[in-house]
């Protein structure tokens, strides 16, 4: 294998020999460990044709005819146990290593491992600010480097606030981060909420969202499902509440906000009631 072209990825595979003397760290190209048909990394089972070419499992019943994808000869594809011991022998480390992730994966579980690994950093959403980190570091962050305000939150419970133009933060007891943000538009105050987490395409939270006025007699609510970034491109766009710039009086007092999030699994926790039986006559 070709270890001097640039375009080739390089990582320290350890290889697992029959005792620690022949356990050495090597240099090596690992796209030569890939399926050449998709390009993933080859994962046993794997078949090789009968001049030796590699195909995984999943792109075999792919090749029409039994032809080789390499060599074009029709041949009959039989698993290569000396390839996929090896391939169970290359450990890597996590990408997130330098951010607290110590685990040491097989070359083929590191893709699947990285989706969800919870050391993923996520960015501070200050725009002069180049910080990343895991979740827990970006809390510490916000408090010692910003002084941002942070609210500690049960889902399903009401929090009142009173806010004032700029960034705000919610955490729950599992350390779940949500940043709450008002900004001033030209039509009004623009109120967004998004979760911070890693890989959080698809969050599972739901948010509440009410303003009431008492002065105004003016009253908005809006429920929604909540967005999830880790802020790599700032943060995202769009509000999910406007309020008028009429409808929220200029007292110094900040806005009244009413704000509750749900967890479709958490089981919501009713408060007991206690009736008193009469016996009738």
């Amino acid at each position: 294998m070709d270890g001097g072209t640039s375009s080739k990825r390089r990582v320290e595979a350890s290889g697992e020999g029959e005792s620690s003397g022949k356990r050495q760290n090597v240099t090596m190209g690992m796209d030569a460990l890939d399926c050449p048909v998709c390009f993933h990394p080859l994962t046993p089972p794997i078949y090789q044709c009968s001049v030796g070419h590699f195909v995984c499992s999943s792109c075999r019943p792919k090749l029409v005819r039994n032809k080789c994808h390499l060599c074009s000869a029709e041949t009959t594809f039989k698993r290569c146990l000396g390839m996929e011991r090896l391939m169970e022998s290359v450990t890597v480390a996590c990408c997130n290593a330098n951010y607290g992730c110590a685990q040491k994966l097989t070359y083929y579980q590191r893709e699947e491992h990285e989706e969800a690994c919870p050391n993923t950093p996520c960015f501070c959403p200050e725009s002069s600010c180049s910080f990343a980190g895991p979740t827990d570091a970006l809390l510490e962050h916000f408090a010692s480097q910003h002084k941002w305000p942070c609210t500690t939150i049960k889902y399903y419970e009401d929090v009142k606030f009173h806010l004032e133009p700029g960034l705000h933060f919610l955490r729950t007891e599992e350390r779940v981060i949500f940043l709450l943000n008002v900004a001033l538009e030209p039509v009004g105050h623009a109120i967004s909420v998004v979760c911070i987490q890693p890989k959080g395409t698809n969050s599972k939270f739901k948010c509440q969202m009410s303003y009431s006025c008492f002065t105004t007699g003016y009253y908005q609510s809006s429920t929604y499902k909540i967005r999830s970034s880790l802020l790599s491109d700032g943060l995202p766009k769009g509000y999910n509440l406007i309020l008028p710039k009429d409808e929220v009086p200029d007292d110094g007092k900040g806005i009244p906000l009413r704000f509750c999030i749900h967890d479709p699994t958490k089981i919501k926790v009713h408060e007991p009631i206690y009736l008193k039986l009469v016996q009738g006559v």
